[in-house]
C-alpha cells in the first residue's frame, strides 16, 4: 500500500513540476529596418529603435520571448500577418480607416494626422500637376496619393533614399510621415514643406499594433498591455529616448 501511495504522488508532483512552469509561445513580430527612429540596424547589425524597444517590452508584459521576422517592406508584412506567419505588425503603421476593416489595430503612439507633409528641395512648385513623388509600397502615403490625379508615384525603400532622390533632380517631392518631419528638416535645411489636406476618410489616428481580426484573444491581451504601459509612462520614456517628443 504504502508503494502503492508512493507512485501516486510520485507521479501527481512530477506532472506537477512539469506543468508549473510551460514554455511560452514565442511572441513573433514582422517589421522591417530602414525606417529610423522606429527601426533600424546600428553598426553591430543589431536591430533598435522605438518600435524595437516596444516590441521588447509588450512581449515581456504579455510574458513570451520576443521573436523579430524582417520582411522588408509593407506588402510583405501584411501578407505574413494575413497567412499567420507573424502574431503581429510593430513598424510605425498608421491607423485609418480602411486598414481598421481588414486588420485590429491596437493605437500606441503618435497624433491625429489631418494632412500629409510632403517635401521639395529648395522650392516649392506653383503647379501641383505632373508630379513624380517619392513614396514606399504599402504605406499610408501611397494609399493617398494613388487617389490623386496626376501624380506619379515613384517607389524607394526609405525616406533616406527619398531625400537624396529629389535632391539629384530624379523626382519632383517625397511622402513623409510627420512624425519624422523634424528630424529630417534639421539634417538637410534645403527641404521645404507641402502641407496636403486630407479628408476625414484618410487622416491618419496614430501608430498602431496591426493584429489578426482572427485572433481576438491576443488583441485583447495586446490593448491591455499597451494600456498599462501608457499609464505608468513606459511609451513616453521610449518617446523622450527616440526623440518622438
Amino acid at each position: 500500500m504504502k508503494s502503492f501511495l508512493f507512485i501516486v504522488l510520485t507521479f501527481f508532483c512530477t506532472a506537477g513540476l512539469a506543468g508549473s512552469n510551460p514554455e511560452k509561445e514565442p511572441f513573433i513580430v514582422g517589421t522591417a529596418s530602414g525606417y529610423a527612429p522606429f527601426v533600424s540596424l546600428n553598426e553591430q547589425g543589431k536591430y533598435e529603435g522605438f518600435d524595437i524597444d516596444l516590441a521588447e517590452a509588450l512581449s515581456q508584459k504579455l510574458n513570451r520571448k520576443l521573436v523579430l521576422k524582417d520582411l522588408g517592406s509593407m506588402p510583405s508584412l501584411l501578407l505574413a500577418l494575413k497567412q499567420g506567419k507573424v502574431d503581429a505588425l510593430i513598424w510605425a503603421i498608421s491607423i485609418t480607416e480602411e486598414r481598421q476593416k481588414t486588420f485590429e489595430m491596437v493605437y500606441y503612439q503618435g497624433d491625429l494626422v489631418e494632412s500629409m507633409p510632403l517635401i521639395f528641395w529648395k522650392t516649392v512648385p506653383k503647379e501641383m500637376s505632373d508630379l513624380t513623388i517619392c513614396v514606399e509600397a504599402g504605406s499610408y502615403q501611397e494609399d493617398v496619393l494613388k487617389k490623386l490625379p496626376g501624380i506619379k508615384l515613384k517607389y524607394l525603400d526609405s525616406i533616406t533614399a527619398a531625400v537624396m532622390d529629389i535632391k539629384m533632380g530624379k523626382s519632383s517631392a517625397a511622402a513623409i510621415d510627420p512624425s519624422l518631419l523634424s528630424r529630417f528638416k534639421t539634417r538637410y535645411p534645403e527641404i521645404q514643406v507641402l502641407n496636403l489636406p486630407l479628408p476625414p476618410s484618410q487622416q491618419s489616428l496614430g501608430n498602431g499594433i496591426c493584429l489578426n481580426k482572427a485572433n481576438p484573444a491576443l488583441a485583447a491581451l495586446v490593448r491591455e498591455a499597451i494600456g498599462e504601459m501608457t499609464q505608468d509612462g513606459t511609451i513616453a520614456e521610449l518617446e523622450k529616448k527616440w526623440k518622438l517628443r
